[in-house]
């Protein structure tokens, strides 16, 4: 099964559509369950008064195209980018497989809309090294930051990631620096002079991400431990293949490596002090943990083991979102 994934043929695309139809056949029983964590952003208003009202037919096609955008968005850039040795859609594959793993990743959430513009948000960083109007860039990749932070709180970790980018991608230039912190501010600027004509002062504190920090699942149960015990146990062998092939790439490829990196460690504190957001700030992850991935179903030559953990996937996938779809 893997190898079909393996194919830089746009045919790769139908068999995304037909994977994800497969992951998420749940949804032709019962459509996509909408949950919006109280005071996340705008994202939260969007969905309750936009998309909440549509039926259960449109509600997956909602669903169905963002993750499909959002899987084929990130391969393509990556494979643009040159991150891999070889093109193929292993990590779209990754990332439709991951959206399946915890019943709250099927969902359709202020999360699910932010993974777009952090897609978008690192297609624009990879473009940084050597750009010849880098301050129009940086400018960009600010003003989306801060859009998205606005609209979905517990997205503020992306400035970590954006900071760390520039640092590693382009030498030293305070210009630079205040330029992306300004696209930053620019979206927080807007909405707190329009609270203020407005007479609704009282109200910014309400556009600002606030921390909370607990344990955001439950107790963890059998089924939840199988499912993060294979996450990290096929990681192992992933990372050990991006490393292999990484020290191999020009040096502007390990920079975009390290941006994916970062963006995995800072998110994974998410859930932790974004605990009012439960599992739905999780759902970031998808998007470093499918790139590193990618390396395991993409460079072996023999496929026996990775199509062992595609088989897996998909078991666990019918585990959780048939039998526990409800928790």
């Amino acid at each position: 099964m893997v190898n079909l994934f393996r194919n830089k043929s746009y045919s790769g695309i139908v068999f995304l559509a037909l994977l994800f139809l497969v992951v998420h056949a749940h949804f032709f029983v019962e459509a996509p369950v909408i949950t919006t964590p109280a005071h996340s952003g705008f994202f939260e208003v969007l969905i309750q008064q936009y998309i909440q009202p549509l039926p259960g037919y449109l509600l997956f096609l909602v669903y169905a195209v963002l993750v499909l955008l959002q899987a084929i968005r990130f391969n393509l850039a990556l494979n643009n980018a040159h991150m891999f040795q070889q093109s193929g859609y292993t990590t779209g594959m990754a990332y439709i497989l991951l959206t399946g793993f915890l019943p709250g990743w099927s969902h359709i959430n202020a999360a699910l809309l932010a993974n777009t513009f952090i897609i978008w948000i690192f297609v624009k960083l990879i473009r940084l090294y050597n750009n010849p109007a880098p301050k129009t860039l940086l400018f960009n990749i600010g003003l989306i930051s801060g859009g998205t932070i606005l609209s979905y709180h517990p997205s503020i970790t992306l400035v970590l990631v954006i900071f760390f980018a520039l640092a590693v991608v382009r030498p030293f230039r305070s210009a630079e620096w205040l330029v992306l912190l300004i696209g930053v501010i620019f979206p927080y600027y807007i909405v707190a002079a329009f609270l203020f004509i407005t007479n609704q002062t009282n109200n910014i504190s309400g556009i600002l991400p606030h921390l909370q920090l607990a344990w955001p699942l439950a107790i963890p149960a059998y089924w939840l431990g199988i499912t993060i015990s294979y996450v990290l146990l096929l990681f192992i062998p992933s990372f050990y293949f991006w490393q292999l092939h990484v020290n191999r790439m020009v040096i502007q490829i390990r920079k975009n490596w390290m941006i994916v990196l970062v963006l995995l460690l800072v998110s994974l504190f998410g859930p932790f002090i974004f605990s009012y957001a439960g599992r739905t700030a999780a759902f970031v992850w998808i998007i470093p943990l499918s790139a590193f991935f990618a390396n395991y179903f993409l460079y072996p030559k023999k496929t026996g083991l990775p199509n062992l953990f595609f088989w897996l996937a998909l078991l666990l996938i019918f585990h959780n979102n048939w039998l526990l779809g409800k928790i």
